[in-house]
C-alpha cells in the first residue's frame, strides 16, 4: 500500500487513503487487515493509468469515465482490490441518480461531496488523519451525521437513506435528529433507486451485528413500507398471537433476526419467516389462535420480495426453503422415528445447519417456560441427526444403476416416471422398508409388490 503512495508522489501527484478504509482503521482494524482500499488523487484517470502500468501493476479502467482506475496489490500473502479516484466534485441533475462528474482540485473538495462525516476522512502516507468534518469524533461517539444539509444529501442520492440504515447495523451508529427527520420526509424517494442497489445495501444491513436497530430505523422512518411492505404489514399487525408467543409479531421478528448467525440466507429467512401470519390468523371454538399454512403464505411473499430485490436464483431458493421448513424442527418429539429424522435431513440437505439455527432463534423468543424445553428438543434432534449420519455414512440411498434396472424391468424409457419411481424407493429406504444401497433386485421387487401403475405413454415401443 505504501508503495502506491510513493509511485504517485514521485510522479508529482497527491494521493490519500480515503473513505471506509480510513473509517475502519479508526475503528481498530490494522491497515494490513483492510480488504479493499480506496484512494483519492490529484492525478487525472489517464495519468493514474500511466503510473500504475509503469510500475507493472494490473489496471482496470471500467470506471475511468467517473474518474476511477482499479488495480490489485499483492503482498505478504494478501491480495487486495484497490481503487484510485481523481478528486471529484459531483453535480446531481434533478430527477437523476447518476451524477454529472466533475473533477475537483483538492482533497477538501472531494471530502465535502461525501455522504456522512464518518466517510469524509482521509489519511496521508505518514498516517496523518485529514478530518475536516469531524468524522473521527462522530465515529467515536456513535453519531451518524451527514456532510452538510441532510435533505440535500438524500435528495442527491436517495440510496443514502438506506446506507444510513446499513451503518446503524454495521457500526452501531445513532442518527442525529436532523438525519431522522430528513429520512422520514424523503423516504418515498427510495423508489427512484435501482433494485440492484437496494439488494446490495440490504444484504450488508442484514449481516450487521446491530441489525435489529437498523430494521427499527427502517420501520420508524417509513423506508420499510416502500422497500418491504411485507415487513411493514408485520409492524402494523397487532392481533394476539396466542399462548405460545409473548411478543407481538414485529418485535418477535426483530428478536429472531438478531439471534440468527449473520449468514445472508438465514437472516433473510428470519426476517420473513412469519410474514405469512398476517393473512393466516384464525381462532378456533376454544379461542386458541392458529396460523395454519403461514409457512406457504410466507414463501409466496418471499417470491414477491425476491423478484423486487432481484435475488440471485440460489439465494431465492435457499431462503424460500428455509421459510417453508422453519417450523419442522420445532415439532420434534423424542417419539420421532429414525426414518422421520432422515426425511427431515434429506429435505433440508446441506441447509440443515441453517434450518436448525433459524429454529433455535425462533424458539428463544417464546415464553420463558417453553424456551428451555424447546431448545433441549432441538439439541436432541441435532444429536440424533448427527448420529444417524455417522451410521449411514456418505453412501447413496439407492445402488448405482437402479434407474437402468427400473427401465429394463418395467419396459419404460428414461424420463420423469423413472425419477418418480426412484423417489418412491428413497422414501421406502428412509421409512425403513428397504435397506440402504442394497441389490437392485430388491428394489425392483418392492415396486412390483407395491403394484405401481405406469402410464402407457412411457412404455418403450415394442
Amino acid at each position: 500500500m505504501f508503495r502506491l503512495f510513493g509511485l504517485f508522489q514521485r510522479a508529482g501527484h497527491e494521493l490519500y487513503l480515503v473513505g471506509g478504509a480510513v473509517r475502519d482503521h479508526l475503528r481498530g482494524m490494522t491497515l494490513e487487515e483492510l480488504p479493499d482500499l480506496d484512494f483519492a488523487t490529484s492525478a487525472l484517470p489517464e495519468e493514474s493509468v500511466r503510473i500504475l502500468r509503469g510500475a507493472g501493476l494490473p489496471v482496470f479502467t471500467v470506471g475511468s469515465r467517473f474518474g476511477t482506475v482499479g488495480t490489485i496489490l499483492d503482498g505478504e500473502g494478501v491480495r487486495r482490490e484497490v481503487q484510485v479516484t481523481t478528486y471529484r466534485g459531483e453535480v446531481y441533475a434533478n430527477g437523476s441518480r447518476k451524477p454529472r462528474v466533475t473533477f475537483g482540485t483538492s482533497l477538501e473538495t472531494d471530502l465535502a461531496r461525501r455522504d456522512f462525516s464518518i466517510n469524509a476522512v482521509a489519511m496521508t502516507a505518514d498516517r496523518r488523519l485529514v478530518d475536516p468534518h469531524g468524522g473521527a469524533r462522530d465515529l467515536q461517539e456513535g453519531i451518524l451525521r451527514t456532510v452538510g444539509d441532510p435533505w440535500t444529501i438524500f435528495r442527491e442520492d436517495p440510496l443514502r437513506t438506506l446506507r444510513a440504515a446499513r451503518f446503524i447495523a454495521t457500526l452501531e451508529m445513532r442518527p442525529e435528529p436532523e438525519v431522522l427527520e430528513a429520512v422520514r420526509e424523503l423516504a418515498g424517494q427510495i423508489l427512484t433507486v435501482s433494485r440492484e442497489r437496494w439488494l446490495l445495501e440490504m444484504n450488508r444491513l442484514l449481516q450487521g451485528v446491530w441489525v435489529e436497530s437498523a430494521l427499527g430505523f427502517l420501520a420508524d422512518t417509513g423506508l420499510l413500507k416502500h422497500l418491504l411492505p411485507e415487513a411493514q404489514a408485520m409492524v402494523e399487525f397487532r392481533a394476539d398471537q396466542g399462548k405460545y408467543h409473548h411478543k407481538a409479531l414485529w418485535p418477535h421478528t426483530l428478536a429472531v433476526v438478531g439471534r440468527t448467525p449473520p449468514r445472508l440466507a438465514v437472516r433473510w429467512a428470519a426476517l420473513l419467516h412469519d410474514a405469512g401470519k398476517v393473512t393466516t390468523r384464525s381462532v378456533d371454538a376454544e379461542s386458541d389462535v392458529h396460523f395454519y399454512g403461514h409457512e406457504s403464505a410466507g414463501a409466496d411473499l418471499l417470491d414477491d420480495v425476491a423478484r423486487r430485490f432481484r435475488f440471485s436464483k440460489a439465494l431465492w431458493q435457499r431462503v424460500r426453503s428455509l421459510v417453508l421448513m422453519h417450523q419442522r424442527p420445532a415439532l420434534y418429539e423424542d417419539t420421532w422415528t429414525d426414518a422421520a429424522i432422515r426425511r427431515l435431513v434429506r429435505d433440508a440437505g446441506e441447509m440443515l445447519g441453517d434450518l436448525l439455527d433459524l429454529s433455535r432463534a425462533d424458539v428463544t423468543s417464546h415464553r420463558p417456560g417453553v424456551r428451555d424445553a424447546a431448545l433441549a428438543r432441538l439439541a436432541e434432534l441435532e444429536a440424533r441427526a448427527a448420529e444417524l449420519a455417522r451410521k449411514d455414512g456418505q453412501g447413496p440411498l439407492l445402488p448405482k444403476g437402479i434407474g437402468r434396472a427400473i427401465m429394463a424391468h418395467f419396459g419404460i424409457e428414461a424420463g420423469p416416471p423413472v425419477g418418480k419411481l426412484k423417489a418412491r424407493l428413497e422414501q421406502a429406504v428412509l421409512d425403513g422398508l428397504l435397506p440402504r444401497n442394497g441389490p437392485s433386485e430388491k428394489y425392483v421387487e418392492y415396486l412390483e409388490r407395491a403394484g405401481i401403475a405406469l402410464p402407457d405413454p412411457v412404455r418403450a415401443p415394442a
